[in-house]
């Protein structure tokens, strides 16, 4: 992975993201089965994408829990595979209707998903021993085999084969995980547990558009030639979530808030041919072009790059502190260093004045044999529409790349992300 800049998702109270490598099979594998018609039932089919993705999220948590060393956090990601193999269960059963091959699959998601919730009953209060992560870290890799091996079985139906026949024949293969589970060599607990915390709050207000001025269309209009060149015309309004002027030139269209008259999403329609720009060359653009848009004081947080798109993120930045809730997101063209889009949903609900906040807490101690790259001073979002201080600590573990968190003033770690390779579109973080 290229590590000269940080790389962060838009909103880390989000549940975890479909990891890039699997979206792009799921984009693959679905094209091939709407062409399979008959020979594939809508419901198999639906159960066995959606077993993918979700073993996907499943292999993601039980990889965190190697570097999370609060017992909080542990708990959450352990409630988070509890509630993955709960779902997994239910698509992997519909399957299993069809191909009896794939029983042990799903004795061994069902064994996962309660040993997972009771480690998280006492995880908080007592932590993780070295013998219960070393456990979960065997299951992880058993996870990963079955997730491989489902996967295996859509490439094969991607060129011509029958999903029937590959996903028991690919499963067959994992005989010797499956006789590893049935001595017991792994003991599960069997007990019910309760399902997932609730939601977080969804209320939300645009904390930067607050006592603004409402422009005009027409004044709507101008701002969007000044920043992009050429005529804009206005093609609708929309009073929905954030009021907003919609415009359009050619294949171009802009967003501009009513409230001050800032760019909330910008498109250009355009794509890329090759290379040309450095990637330098494109974020001085793109930081210049922020400034502009009246958006000050942005720093480039995440880069993903490919040969047709450069994806930036920009957090606001203020005494050496990165508010990751205030994320504006541009994509760019290489070849020509064109500013394709701008995306900035997130700096207009949470952007604001705030007091630096307290960083009274010693710096964090870190995982054992955790490789660490950089670490700075952030402030992240929470499930509660709420902030916290953190310290973030970037490196490398067991051949993987995480960005960890941990609260500015308890030192409690407060959340984990790890990077995932993408073939097709750069570095991913989930």
């Amino acid at each position: 992975m290229k590590k000269e800049y940080k790389l962060r998702i838009i909103h880390l109270s989000v549940a975890v993201l479909l990891t890039a490598a699997l979206a792009v099979s799921l984009g693959l594998f679905a094209a091939r089965s709407s062409a399979l018609g008959t020979e594939l039932g809508a419901l198999y089919d639906s159960a066995y994408f959606a077993l993918i993705d979700n073993l996907g999220d499943l292999e993601n948590k039980l990889k965190k829990l190697d570097v999370a060393s609060g017992g909080k956090l542990q708990r959450e990601l352990l409630e988070g595979v509890y509630t993955d193999s709960e779902v997994a269960v239910g698509h992997i059963s519909t399957l299993s209707g069809r191909n009896g091959e794939i029983a042990p699959a799903l004795k061994f998601i069902n064994q996962l998903g309660d040993y997972a919730g009771y480690l998280s009953r006492k995880a908080e209060a007592e932590g993780l021993t070295t013998e219960e992560k070393e456990r979960l870290r065997e299951l992880g890799s058993v996870v990963s085999k079955l997730n491989a091996a489902f996967l295996a079985a859509g490439e094969s139906v991607a060129e011509g084969g029958n999903i029937y026949s590959a996903v028991g024949e690919e499963l067959g293969a994992l005989g010797d995980i499956y006789e590893a589970l049935s001595d017991n060599s792994v003991e599960y607990p069997e007990l019910i547990y309760d399902g997932p915390f609730s939601d977080g709050l969804n209320d939300r207000e645009t904390k930067f558009l607050s006592g603004k001025e409402e422009i005009t269309s027409l004044k709507a209009a101008e701002l969007a030639a000044n920043y992009f060149g050429g005529e804009f015309s206005v093609t609708s309004e929309s009073d929905f979530n954030i009021p907003s002027y919609i415009l359009s030139s050619g294949e171009r269209n802009v967003r501009i808030t009513k409230a001050g008259g800032y760019v909330l999403e910008y498109s250009s329609g355009k794509v890329a041919t090759g290379t040309g720009k450095s990637r330098e060359e494109l974020l001085e653009t793109a930081e210049a072009l922020l400034e502009q848009l009246g958006y000050h004081n942005m720093e480039a947080v995440w880069v993903s790059e490919s040969a047709e798109t450069v994806y930036i993120n920009f957090a606001f930045v203020k005494d050496n502190v990165v508010y990751y809730p205030d994320l504006i997101k541009v994509k760019m063209l290489p070849d020509s260093g064109l500013v394709a889009a701008v995306e900035a949903m997130n700096y207009i609900y949470n952007h604001t004045e705030r007091e630096t906040p307290s960083f009274a807490g010693t710096e964090p101690e870190l995982p054992e044999g955790f490789e660490c790259e950089s670490l700075r001073r952030a402030v992240i979002p929470t499930d509660f529409n709420t902030e916290v201080a953190v310290y973030e600590a970037a490196g490398e573990y067991d051949g993987s790349y995480y960005y960890l968190y941990f609260d500015a003033v308890t030192g409690e770690e407060r959340e984990v992300m790890r990077v995932i390779e993408d073939g097709n579109q750069g570095s991913l973080i989930a």
